[in-house]
């Protein structure tokens, strides 16, 4: 009787912390911490409408401070054993950060202090994170107040933190749910937006994520153009200078940029850091999120007084920006296709976007929900690096000139890199596939590129008074 009561502890122990294991897989917790803090003013008492009668009836913040101090934060933090995702629920409800836990890396950059700056349309900012902006324009009127927040563990055993809030001036309703699975190393937000009022809205959506900016830096944005805020557009990545601008150390002349890149049917877009061998990525269907913009400080003492007015010990940052709309556009003297879009009476719209880390992988030259893979040519041969997103079974394959140069079954983990290398003669066009992971890269990319005109044609330019 002994040996069966030890027996059955024994038993109980080994269930308990099994299915405690299985709790600890994905957890949501709330906690408040002490971080150091640049605070800004009460509100002025004139409402916003006598400055900018769009943001009726906000309003601004006009009080800044030069000296930090502690102060505590409501802080929700999402955590599986690849990464962790924290939430800012009383500074708009931003993402603050998310970390590889492989190798510590943040794929989206957490600014460590709360030096609030007069750059948002009521004025107060903090850089870093992942903004979520709706609404007339940004930066949204809520991104440095509270906003309504909920946190959730779904049935399907992911964990998710709800937040959201009313535009005041447009009446239109917005909420993001931030979801981590269990066994996956990247998380998602699906958005909600909707009209409930009977006059047509303004229709402004840009979620603005932010990453390190560093000299090795290569921005990886498919496409051959990009435009400027008022629909111009220019060549990309190579400008009309020989510049590549992909690489952040080739824009080390003139001031701040925006890269709205247009051209090429793609559903990602991100960065990589070739030293440091790791990246960030984002992924949502092309139909669903065209707008992919980069946002650079200027590479000069003009933006690093930014770096000093934003940040303490954190750095410079870039902005990797997806958006229902190819451009943040502002209208100007050049005449093109370009316009703004209106958020129709009593409508919604709904979406969800994917951010995740690389590591290993040399690049992004393609990625799904599901993974991500760097693919090179160098001489006659193809060197294929795959990283899932989640655990799979699969095939990767190899096809130049109709003919199957490799086909190679594969077991895929997160964060685990998988690499593989063919030879193949010639300089003919190739494409790798990983149909698992949806996953399908081409060498031509003449075949992706999209014939929709970006400017306007003469004949009916010379007609416009």
């Amino acid at each position: 009787m002994k040996q069966f009561n030890i027996n059955f502890q024994i038993i109980a122990l080994l269930s308990i912390i099994v299915i405690g294991c299985d709790k600890m897989d994905v957890s949501i917790s709330e906690e408040t911490r002490s971080i150091k803090t640049y605070p800004f003013s009460d509100p002025n008492p004139i409402p916003m409408l006598v400055k900018d009668n769009r943001l009726y009836p906000y309003h601004s913040f006009d009080g800044y401070s030069h000296e930090g101090k502690s102060q505590e934060w409501k802080v929700l933090k999402l955590e599986n054993p690849f990464i962790e995702v924290t939430v800012l629920p009383e500074v708009g409800g931003k993402v603050w950060g998310a970390i590889d836990k492989s190798n510590g890396e943040e794929f989206i950059y957490r600014n460590e202090v709360m030096k609030f700056r007069n750059i948002a349309l009521r004025g107060p900012w903090t850089s870093g994170g992942i903004e979520f902006n709706f609404g007339v324009i940004g930066h949204t009127p809520s991104t440095a107040t509270p906003v309504d927040y909920t946190t959730r563990t779904n049935s399907d055993g992911s964990v998710s933190v709800i937040v959201g809030s009313m535009d005041l001036p447009s009446r239109t309703h917005w909420r993001v749910e931030i979801n981590l699975q269990k066994d996956r190393s990247s998380f998602e937000t699906k958005a909600l937006w909707y009209n409930p009022t009977a006059h047509t809205q303004p229709y402004y959506n840009w979620m603005t994520a932010a990453a390190f900016a560093r000299d090795d830096l290569e921005v990886v944005f498919p496409g051959n153009q990009y435009l400027k805020h008022s629909g111009e557009v220019k060549s990309w990545p190579v400008d009309n200078k020989g510049r590549d601008l992909s690489f952040y150390d080739n824009n080390r002349f003139e001031g701040h940029k925006s890269y709205h890149v247009v051209g090429e049917q793609k559903d990602f877009f991100g960065g990589y850091y070739h030293d440091a061998e790791y990246g960030f990525g984002h992924w949502a269907p092309y139909e669903e999120m065209p707008g992919q913009k980069l946002w650079l400080w200027a590479l000069s003492r003009q933006g690093g007084i930014w770096e000093d007015l934003l940040t303490d010990t954190d750095g410079q940052y870039i902005e990797f920006q997806a958006g229902r709309q190819f451009v943040q556009f502002s209208s100007s003297d050049h005449v093109n296709p370009i316009k703004k879009a209106g958020f129709e009476p009593h409508s919604s719209d709904s979406w969800s976007e994917t951010w995740f880390p690389l590591k290993g992988t040399g690049g992004m030259d393609e990625a799904s929900s599901l993974g991500a893979m760097g693919v090179k040519k160098e001489g006659d041969v193809i060197r294929v690096k795959v990283h899932s997103f989640k655990e799979k079974k699969g095939e990767v394959e190899v096809f130049s000139d109709g003919r199957k140069l490799l086909e190679e079954k594969v077991s895929f983990y997160p964060m685990v890199l998988k690499d593989f290398s063919v030879s193949v003669l010639g300089k003919k066009s190739y494409e790798v596939k990983v149909n698992e992971l949806n996953l399908h890269y081409r060498s031509d990319r003449q075949s992706l590129r999209l014939k929709r005109p970006f400017s306007t044609d003469s004949e009916v330019l010379a007609g416009v008074p």
